[in-house]
């Protein structure tokens, strides 16, 4: 397994090699669609080569082109959490005169912390965390060996909110998984024991 970066703008977004084919964490923002696939060529990933999207939280910069990703034959996943938030995020983003409404198959509804149905879902060892704190609807990924992908969940220590709380039991969890690497939404990836 690797990971290549291929973000724009301030953001990241992750294609994650298994098995001859990509999951992609995250996409940009509307009307980006045509700069995803220059990224994407300029990296050699053919987008007929991506099976799945996850998306880390519904903000414009992480999920703006998803159903466009997925017109073009990739399927989108999102957690079982997510889904009391998406039609919220599919109304607020309509301001954006490019952004088409994220449609998700049932099928590809997962539970959070389920290693069983991330893997026969995706073929690749991993599992789902629900890490509130920069929203309520935020993910993170694990995949096992390689990292944890965190979308914008704030580091520790760097705000001082009410979401604070909500934050430290997000890197607990975080912590409990014994990865090593984190992969966040802004920002070069960073080594876990670092952020203690």
């Amino acid at each position: 397994m690797n990971v290549v970066n291929i973000g724009y703008g301030s953001t990241n977004y992750y294609a994650i090699y298994c098995q001859n084919k990509y999951l992609l964490i995250d996409v940009g923002l509307p009307g980006t669609f045509g700069m995803m696939k220059n990224q994407l060529k300029k990296c050699g990933i053919n987008l007929k080569d991506i099976h799945h999207l996850i998306i880390t939280h519904f903000h414009p910069d992480h999920c703006g082109i998803a159903q466009e990703i997925q017109s073009s034959g990739v399927q989108i996943v999102i957690s079982k959490t997510q889904l009391d938030f998406l039609e919220s995020a599919n109304k607020s983003m309509k301001k954006y005169p490019e952004y088409k409404e994220i449609i998700v198959n049932p099928k590809n509804i997962l539970n959070e912390n389920n290693k069983n149905t991330f893997f026969e879902k995706l073929g690749i060892p991993g599992y789902i965390l629900h890490t509130p704190g920069h929203s309520d609807d935020s993910i993170s990924i694990v995949i096992e060996g390689l990292g944890i992908f965190t979308g914008d969940l704030p580091l520790l220590y760097h705000v001082f909110s009410e979401s604070d709380e909500k934050i430290e039991l997000s890197w607990s969890k975080i912590r409990s998984t014994n990865e090593k690497k984190v992969f966040p939404g802004h920002g070069n990836s960073i080594e876990l024991n670092s952020l203690s």
